[in-house]
């Protein structure tokens, strides 16, 4: 595991042409969507509000909330996160006294949209999914995605960024001598379970066996093929699917069982990623505008590596 972008086989045998993603900020639209029940006004005590923000992460943003209106980073809320090199609409909350509209206006690449009342804090994954609005360019032989597009539902590699794998096995080799923040631990187990989630599902997109179910195959709630998020428990899979895992985790033994004291219990994430209402124009020459429907957790860029050789700006 080096500190180097780590890349994993891709499905399908097309030729995938250059395409440069995010060469400017603008080219890299998404639109948060959040669940119905998420979304319906109410009474009390908190004030959720939507923002736009452009070249921002999110957790700088809630960073800033918090400063301008006086409170706590716990006391903001947001539901997912999104990308700083692009321009993001997202749903943010605060204790209601402490909101003030005025106050936002503060913030420099944000703009307020749309605020209502509600019961209680807007928590983690209270949202369906994300819209994506992306421009491609440079593009080298220009594909038509069709409308619903299954692909391998990698983690996206910027989760790893830079060290953070490394950063993160080192912690948990380690972890009863080096105290760290509850933030960065949850960062750090996410890494390494993304990680060996990757590395089983990269396993079956290289033999092609990404997309159907296997014998002891454990299903999602649309009968796709799920890989393990992994902790403390025994792996759902059975027979030849528990096989497979087994034998492109023997590698990562050691931190497999590092995980399962670390307190974190084991789950299960689709193999099968889904993109749907997807429209695909050629615009340019050598451009194409692209749009598209994704559910919480996957990821874009993941999608599009599928068809294009990417050269992401925000990697440089």
């Amino acid at each position: 595991m080096s500190g180097t972008r780590h890349s994993w086989p891709v499905a399908g045998t097309g030729v995938r042409g250059h395409a440069v993603l995010r060469e400017r900020i603008e080219d890299f639209k998404v639109f948060e969507i959040l669940t119905p029940d998420a979304e319906a006004e109410g009474e009390g005590a908190h004030v959720w509000f939507r923002i736009r923000k452009h070249g921002l992460s999110t957790p700088a943003v809630a960073r800033r909330i918090g400063e301008v209106l006086g409170i706590g980073p716990g006391d903001v809320g947001y539901a997912g996160m999104k990308d700083e090199r692009s321009v993001s609409e997202q749903w943010f909350s605060v204790p209601a006294p402490q909101f003030a509209s005025a106050s936002l206006q503060a913030i420099e690449g944000v703009t307020c949209l749309d605020v209502v009342v509600q019961g209680k804090k807007l928590r983690r994954g209270a949202h369906l999914g994300n819209r994506f609005e992306i421009l491609l360019r440079e593009v080298e032989h220009p594909q038509v995605l069709p409308e619903q597009c299954r692909f391998p539902n990698y983690f996206g590699g910027r989760r790893f960024g830079v060290d953070n794998l490394e950063a993160a096995t080192g912690w948990l080799a380690n972890r009863r001598r080096r105290r760290i923040t509850p933030f960065k631990k949850g960062i750090f187990l996410s890494v390494l379970r993304a990680y060996l989630f990757n590395t089983v599902l990269g396993a079956r997109v290289a033999e092609g066996q990404w997309d159907v179910m296997l014998e002891g195959d454990v299903p999602d709630p649309e009968g796709n093929p799920t890989g393990p998020m992994w902790g403390r428990g025994t792996s759902q899979a059975k027979d030849v699917a528990r096989q497979i895992e087994t034998i492109a985790l023997a590698e990562h033994a050691q931190l497999c069982e590092q995980l399962e004291y670390a307190g974190v219990d084991q789950a299960r994430r689709s193999l099968v990623g889904i993109a749907r209402e997807v429209t695909c124009q050629q615009v340019a020459a050598d451009q194409v505008q692209l749009a598209f429907f994704l559910p919480t957790g996957a990821y874009a860029t993941v999608l599009l590596e599928q068809y294009f050789q990417l050269v992401d700006r925000a990697d440089s």
